[in-house]
Order: structure tokens, then C-alpha cells, then sequence
């Protein structure tokens, strides 16, 4: 199925992670849920096609994810936790997924959330 077979819910426009899309980015999850390990995360940034081209992604998946397109990776059936192992790994957060989602930027994103966390440790994002 492609990005334009997922229905979404009414607003926040949820995509339902269905037994469909779970089949569909199997490739795509078994990639991102392998960089939980360390020596896989440096494999993938020291040479990135080359990591990549061992999980038989399609060459669309494999846009995605050098595109940094989190919406895409979720159209494509890419479920949320995988796809935040690739962000972490490309230095990237939760808020970029959620911002990328939304269309917008980080700080924006981050400006609309109301809830704000105290005791975090200094420097802490």
C-alpha cells in the first residue's frame, strides 16, 4: 500500500498503526529498531547506504530516511518508537518527529506544547 492508502483520524490526523501498516514497514522497522545497539548506530553513520542496503529496503524507504521525513517513515508503516531510534541516532528528538508531522518548526512546536517539565538536570533539551 502506499502513503496515500493510510486513512487518518480527525484532527490531530493520528495515522491508525494497523496490522497492515505493521506488515508493510517491516523492513523499515526491523532497520531503525537495529540501531538500539551502538556498534549498529556507528555503522549507520559512518557509511549509511552501506548499512542500509543490508535490510532490503526500497529505494523509497531508503529516501525517507535520508530525507529525514518522519511523516513518510509513519505513512510508510514505520512505527513510532522505530522511528525515533533514527532520529536519536541523527541527533534528532521527539519534537522534530512531532514538528515534521505538524508542519512546522521545532520552536514552534515546542512554543504550542503548554506542558513544561521542572527539575530536568541544566543543559538538559
Amino acid at each position: 500500500m502506499s502513503a496515500v492508502d493510510w486513512k487518518s483520524l480527525n484532527a490531530p490526523h493520528t495515522y491508525l498503526y494497523t496490522g497492515a501498516m505493521s506488515s508493510a514497514g517491516e523492513r523499515l522497522n526491523r532497520f531503525a529498531l537495529s540501531l538500539k545497539n551502538p556498534a549498529n548506530r556507528t555503522a549507520f553513520l559512518a557509511e549509511p547506504a552501506a548499512y542500509v542496503s543490508s535490510y532490503s529496503l526500497t529505494p523509497a524507504e531508503v529516501d525517507l530516511i535520508t530525507r529525514r521525513d518522519w511523516t513518510g517513515l509513519m505513512q510508510a508503516g514505520g512505527h513510532l518508537q522505530a522511528i525515533l531510534k533514527i532520529a536519536a541516532t541523527v541527533g534528532e528528538s521527539l519534537w522534530h518527529i512531532g514538528a515534521h508531522c505538524a508542519g512546522m518548526s521545532v520552536e514552534q512546536m515546542q512554543s504550542a506544547c503548554p506542558r513544561r517539565l521542572d527539575g530536568l538536570p541544566p543543559g538538559f533539551p
